[in-house]
């Protein structure tokens, strides 16, 4: 294995919104597989790449923990692996479209991908008995940094986790992405992931650990990546439920007949239990063919045959039921950085005469 990972990324396959630092999304159109290929994974970095060598790297742990150490890539490869399929959604999917427009990269519904995930469960690492008493939740900071204008300083990126979250078993330090070195635009050589969560949890080119006995306090953490709420900031956690069309795309043309509708949907902490379309622009419903997944954290693939036997414009519609019975919403509460719209998708086709 080369010691430095290059990019996987292919522009040409991603649409993206910025370059410094790079942000980018997947367009639903290429969203066929049950496994986004690496070079048409989302990208969303906060700072710029950092470089880093699998020789060289190492993981320091500390804070209220039982046993401080400093770890190798290495020594994480001799703990018995693991490996998650999970959907990676950020938390700024879809801001594009909440009315009136927030702060914030202006994704459409491409900053969400698949992936198998090969790493090492944190508990694994930490062993029994981790942590201190007193100890109420674990803090992972990237190798990545810059300045945070609204901090006035450079800061590297920083987020905690709740210390039964941390210490789930698929909670895990991952090091290889579809069954290969992780991308350097994906974390190279070791990065956090959370599996039910907002990308945002799964910390990129981790470099530290550390157990703390009072809430963190980060930027990342209170300033954004929240909530609001009458008693103060909310940190962004489990997924919201959604579904999405990836064919026919926006104001395609399609003939009259048969026509297929194909999409995916997930969640955070339920199973979809039903998808359907409306090809009426949300008037009537109908169920749709659901495909099983391997992997509760995964998204789940659907198809529908719409029978378009009358030409002139439509608007199709699809929304998801989870096993909670919790409805995807028309329309997601607004909220002034843009999080969590997992408001109803809109998609406009032209059906005409065929022939």
């Amino acid at each position: 294995m080369s010691d430095i990972v290059p990019s996987t990324a292919n522009s040409e396959s991603l649409i993206v919104l910025a370059e410094k630092p790079m942000v980018a999304e997947t367009p639903l159109a290429v969203q066929d597989e049950q496994l986004t290929p690496n070079p048409r994974f989302f990208i969303r970095n906060h700072f710029g790449i950092p470089t880093l060598e699998a020789s060289a790297w190492r993981l320091d742990i500390g804070g209220t923990v039982s046993q401080p150490r400093s770890l190798s890539l290495a020594d994480l490869r001799k703990l018995p692996a693991r490996r998650i399929q999970a959907t990676m959604e950020c938390a700024g999917n879809g801001r594009s479209f909440f009315p009136p427009p927030t702060e914030g990269n202006q994704f459409g519904y491409g900053a969400v991908s698949t992936s198998s995930w090969t790493g090492v469960s944190l508990g694994d690492v930490l062993g029994p008995n981790p942590f201190q008493p007193g100890t109420v939740e674990v803090m992972f900071q990237g190798a990545d940094q810059g300045f945070e204008k609204n901090v006035g300083a450079d800061i590297y990126f920083q987020r905690s986790l709740p210390v039964d979250i941390a210490l789930h078993p698929d909670t895990i330090l991952a090091y290889e992405m579809n069954g290969e070195p992780l991308p350097v635009d994906h974390g190279f050589p070791v990065r956090l992931l959370v599996p039910s969560w907002y990308g945002v949890a799964s910390v990129k080119w981790l470099k530290e650990i550390r157990a703390l006995d009072q809430p963190f306090q980060g930027y990342f953490q209170v300033r954004r990546y929240v909530y609001p709420s009458d008693n103060g900031p909310i940190p962004l956690r489990e997924r919201r439920l959604r579904a999405v069309i990836t064919q026919p795309t926006t104001n395609a043309v399609v003939m009259t007949g048969p026509v297929e509708v194909r999409g995916v949907a997930w969640s955070g902490n339920q199973p979809i239990t039903r998808v359907e379309l409306s090809t009426d622009d949300g008037a009537t419903w109908s169920s749709v063919d659901l495909e099983p997944s391997d992997s509760p954290y995964a998204w789940q693939r659907w198809h529908a045959v719409w029978q378009a036997n009358q030409p002139g414009h439509y608007t199709l519609k699809v929304r998801a039921t989870d096993a909670s019975g919790t409805v995807q919403p028309e329309a997601a509460a607004w909220n002034l950085l843009g999080y969590g719209n997992n408001g109803i998708q809109s998609l406009p086709v032209e059906v005409r005469t065929g022939g």
